[in-house]
């Protein structure tokens, strides 16, 4: 986002931080991961992340009336890029697990370290282009990025993860993860050929996804 401005605001429930660049304070997590991990085995999940949000802000028209779409076509041939894509946004999720203190499960380590699903777990990508035209309406960039959570129990005091649910969402696509402790399977949007794009308000955990603040 700073390719457009020089300078951004991070909003929160507290006050607005202004951010000063892609390390600033605010938009970073603390250090929950080890540099090995982070800088390392994990950096091919960075790099399709990069690639897909790109992909996404420079063809944003390419997703809004597709149910499906094959991510082939969008890692312009690469076999691995779904895989990577999906576990970024769970390394993404397992830090803001960590950063609340609760012990990440295993089940959502061990899909990082390869697993083809995770047990318990869903992660689907979904497209909601209300705030982005609203944006576009106004003049301005469409693009944004959001991140909502929700968990049981409320705090890590209270005893191991139980639930949690995560929507991030960048411009007009974004995706959706709920994970408990008693379902035995999960489905992930990179273990099928064709990826599937449903409508936000087709999907559950709408409560997640109140972004009437943005209007503001």
């Amino acid at each position: 986002m700073f390719r457009n401005s020089e300078h951004l605001w991070f909003a929160n429930s507290k006050r607005p931080t202004r951010i000063n660049g892609a390390g600033a304070k605010a938009v970073v997590f603390p250090k929950v991961m080890c540099q090995v991990c982070n800088n390392v085995r994990s950096q091919p999940f960075d790099g399709a992340y990069d690639h897909f949000v790109n992909f996404v802000w420079e063809y944003p028209e390419y997703f809004r009336t597709r149910s499906k779409f094959g991510m082939l076509e969008i890692f312009d041939g690469d076999a691995s890029g779904s895989a990577n894509l999906a576990r970024y946004y769970i390394k993404n999720i397992a830090c803001r697990i960590a950063e609340i203190g609760f012990e990440v499960p295993h089940q959502i380590v061990d899909f990082m370290d390869g697993a083809p699903r995770i047990l318990g777990g869903t992660l689907v990508l979904y497209k909601d282009f209300s705030a982005f035209d609203y944006f576009s309406e106004q003049g301005t960039q469409g693009h944004f990025p959001r991140a909502n959570r929700m968990h049981n129990p409320e705090s890590s005091a209270q005893g191991p993860l139980a639930v949690f649910r995560a929507e991030i969402q960048d411009g007009p696509i974004g995706a959706l993860f709920w994970w408990d402790e008693v379902t035995p399977t999960g489905v992930v949007f990179s273990s099928q050929p064709l990826t599937y794009l449903r409508a936000r308000q087709d999907l559950p955990h709408l409560e997640l996804h109140d972004y009437s603040d943005l209007y503001d």
